[in-house]
């Protein structure tokens, strides 16, 4: 065991201390609690004292550099940094292990600790070049003066380390000033310091007595707290709780009011009543936790807080019971005595918390954490006994506009709804879960039969896709899953979850309200999908995207009168990939936003070099449109190509008027407010009606392909595109028709009151190398007949 130097001497000053400020009187217990308290607030703040001292030192040493004093000085800070670091590494150590260090010897390593520092602050004044150097006598009594306070607010409650490191520093002081030119600026000095020093003497006792009394007090009245509810445990202290005895032969000799109203039995019938066989009639059959009490008794051992199930007095409830042996002065057994206390308000409060930790609060469906913990029970299983199983991930259709048009509250209710019927619809062994979201999954933990699963999923589509009352007002909403059976898509969690969410995603691209299995094609796409994606974020940079230009016709002459702007990836390897391979990868990373706005820029900058009565229109997908401040995107690109805005047109697509549409006809309104032209784009193919066509005022309508495909052998097709013209010509709109790729069609089209045409008929889309060609050989051939007409145009209003 190491001896640390000094300690009878330090033994001695600490007594001293200790009477002055009145802890000599404390009892040992106390006092070690006391001590561990004042040693607590040295580590505290001896960190500020360790700095403060390296602070006044790396002073001292800038101003003895390139002296003989510096290499001694550094030395001393040396000792003085390690003296400090390991004392702050002790105090850090000491209080991480409280138990297995002993205070005192602590203590008194502070105390010698603080006496060596103070020492070699004072060895350090005496010896400092103070009468030849102004700036050395302020910095030595600027910097005594401020570790003295430092020290004083580190070490005010333990007085015996204030004063080990106070006095030699105050004397080394003293000694340094004396040395100097006897003066009366000297003495004044001298002065100063000792009445300063008394002065902090003085304070630091009171201080110290102060925390000494206020943390004896709180220790003393800790421990009769301790004592106070250690009794309190013993005795009755309100309707829930109470207490009971037995003597030596288990039977039941003592209670309270309180023991017989909680079991509903008086008295009479519980006196003499053994107490462990009257707890095994309250209690389920072999209750693990009274078999455990019942060896406790049978040991002699006390119990706290056994937490017993019971049926008392014709209830369900819940008990706790604490209990310990009794003995005589003798020392002879004499039975338990102990309390219990009604709990069922706490256990039902606990389950409630268990409830909400493990279930969605709006659905009451498990929630992904316990959705979790199931799949890896499963995956556990499966590793064990080989036993198969399914998972399904499934995913709402349509339930976001249903969300954004009726409001949230009505979407909850939905959701809420729509787990009612999940449930339903499984087994009692299987698990239903809500994810977040729309988002919902269901586990078949022993079925990894691919019937069970694909009957299950068939039963969900149809009962989900039954119609909703949200308000009084049916709503239809479908359902997409993704199925993965366990082990043949997978053994691990996240490989199950992984296949499961391709299925999923396969299933929606599919048009939703269908399930699909996970096949390994669906695997193999997601990772060319992710390669694809990674090309993509470099395409832009690398100026591989390009725009085609596929002439717009006129469809009484077949003159053009424009161009749609189409993208293209002119891949370095794969050679042209078209949009319908990329543009879903940009839409679902979210490079779309930048690609589009690159499109709108391009598009009116190419624009900007072709004869004036030729425009330019693009397609803008709704993720940009949603994303992008589009309106200033289009006045952007129109200043920086000089493009007239009647010379650019915007196409949009119908899905995108089914969300949020105030939104969207707000930011239609600003583009159109440039004098750029607005078409919708696909018509007929999506979900647009005649209250969107007249909630905007567009410009254009464009009848999709699809229509004008079958216009050749379809009459049902011919009489919907005539419909089509029909209802442009009321509206005022342009009708324009794309996908012709016959003479038949353009005749047909032409016939019907279509004023603008597009297609292979015409032109295939043109890159940079084949659009000059076309204009040289379809447009300026026309430009006497321009002239001409224009010419003529303006002598008519001149006229």
């Amino acid at each position: 065991m190491s001896v640390i130097p000094g300690r009878d001497l330090v033994s001695t000053i600490n007594r001293l201390f200790d009477r002055s400020i009145g802890a000599a009187d404390l009892s040992p217990h106390v006092r070690g609690k006391l001590l561990r308290q004042q040693l607590d607030s040295v580590g505290r703040m001896m960190p500020a004292l360790v700095v403060a001292s390296l602070v006044v030192m790396v002073t001292v040493l800038a101003l003895t550099w390139q002296t003989a004093m510096f290499l001694p000085l550094l030395a001393v800070g040396g000792v003085m940094a390690l003296i400090g670091l390991h004392s702050v590494s002790l105090t850090v150590d000491w209080r991480r292990r409280q138990v297995s260090v002993r205070p005192p010897a602590s203590a008194s390593r502070s105390v010698i600790y603080a006496a060596v520092l103070g020492t070699l602050w004072g060895v350090v004044l005496t010896v400092l070049p103070l009468e030849q150097d102004g700036t050395m006598r302020g910095v030595a009594a600027l910097g005594v003066s401020g570790l003295l306070c430092i020290a004083m607010m580190a070490l005010v409650n333990y007085p015996q380390a204030l004063a080990a490191l106070a006095v030699p520093m105050v004397l080394g002081g003293l000694a340094a000033m004396l040395g100097l030119s006897s003066t009366l600026d000297t003495w004044m000095h001298s002065a100063l310091l000792i009445g300063l020093t008394l002065v902090m003497g003085v304070i630091a006792r009171h201080h110290a007595a102060a925390f000494v009394a206020h943390r004896g007090a709180e220790a003393l009245v800790r421990e009769k707290g301790e004592i106070i509810g250690l009794l309190l445990r013993e005795f009755e202290q309100g309707a829930t709780e109470w207490i009971w005895g037995f003597d030596a032969a288990g039977a039941i000799n003592s209670m309270s009011a309180g023991f017989t109203a909680a079991t509903g039995v008086s008295e009479a019938a519980l006196k003499g009543a053994d107490f462990v066989d009257f707890l095994r009639c309250i209690t389920p059959p072999n209750d693990p936790l009274l078999i455990h009490l019942e060896r406790d008794i049978a040991g002699r051992q006390a119990f706290h807080n056994v937490e017993l199930r019971v049926t008392a007095d014709g209830r369900e409830c819940w008990w706790s019971l604490t209990g310990k042996p009794a003995f005589d002065e003798a020392g002879n057994y004499t039975g338990y005595v102990g309390a219990g206390a009604d709990v069922t308000e706490r256990k039902a409060a606990e389950q409630r918390i268990a409830l909400l930790a493990h279930h969605d609060a709006m659905t009451a469906l498990l929630n992904r954490t316990k959705f979790t913990e199931q799949l890896n029970s499963c995956v556990a299983r499966l590793e064990r006994y080989g036993t198969a199983f399914s998972v399904l991930f499934i995913d709402l259709d349509q339930f976001r506009a249903v969300n954004d048009k009726r409001g949230h509250m009505a979407g909850d209710r939905l959701l809420v709804q729509v787990a009612k019927r999940m449930q339903a619809m499984v087994r009692g062994t299987d698990f239903v879960a809500r994810l977040g979201g729309d988002d919902f999954a269901i586990i078949l933990p022993n079925d990894g039969n691919v019937d069970s699963a694909s009957g299950l999923a068939t039963r969900l589509i149809e009962q989900i896709g039954h119609p909703y009352l949200l308000d009084g007002e049916p709503v239809s909403i479908g359902v997409s899953i993704g199925i993965a059976i366990a082990p043949l898509n997978g053994s691990r969690p996240d490989q199950i979850l992984r296949h499961a969410d391709m299925a999923l995603n396969r299933a929606k691209a599919e048009g939703g309200s269908v399930f699909r299995f996970f096949e390994n094609q669906m695997d193999a796409e997601a990772r060319q999908r992710r390669v694809l994606e990674v090309e993509l974020r470099d395409a832009l940079h690398k100026h591989e995207l390009v725009l085609y230009y596929q002439p717009v016709v006129s469809a009484s002459d077949e003159s053009p009168i424009g161009f749609e702007a189409l993208i293209r990836w002119n891949h370095p390897s794969r050679g042209l990939v078209p949009p319908a391979e990329f543009i879903p990868i940009a839409e679902q990373s979210g490079l779309i936003v930048e690609i589009g706005d690159w499109t709108i820029q391009q598009a009116c900058m190419a624009a900007a070099s072709w004869p004036e009565h030729l425009g330019v229109a693009v397609n803008v997908s709704p993720n940009q449109f949603h994303r992008s401040d589009i309106a200033i995107i289009v006045q952007r690109a129109l200043a920086v190509s000089g493009l007239a805005p009647e010379r650019l047109e915007i196409e949009i697509t119908e899905g995108l008027l089914l969300e949020k549409p105030d939104e969207v006809i707000e930011k239609l309104s600003e583009i159109r407010a440039l004098g750029v032209a607005i078409a919708m784009d696909d018509f007929g193919t999506g979900q647009a009606s005649l209250a969107h066509l007249t909630a905007f005022p567009f410009d254009k309508i464009k009848i999709d392909r699809a229509f004008v495909g079958a216009s050749d052998d379809d009459a049902v097709t011919r009489d919907i595109l005539k419909a089509i013209a029909a209802l442009g010509k009321t509206l005022g709109l342009t009708i324009a028709a794309e996908g012709v790729e016959t003479k038949a069609q353009a005749d047909f089209l032409s016939a019907i009151a279509c004023q603008q045409l597009q297609g292979f008929y015409f032109s295939r889309p043109l890159d940079s190398m084949d659009l000059p060609h076309y204009l040289l050989t379809h447009v300026l051939t026309q430009a006497p007949a321009l002239k001409a007409a224009a010419e003529a145009k303006l002598a008519g209003l001149a006229g």
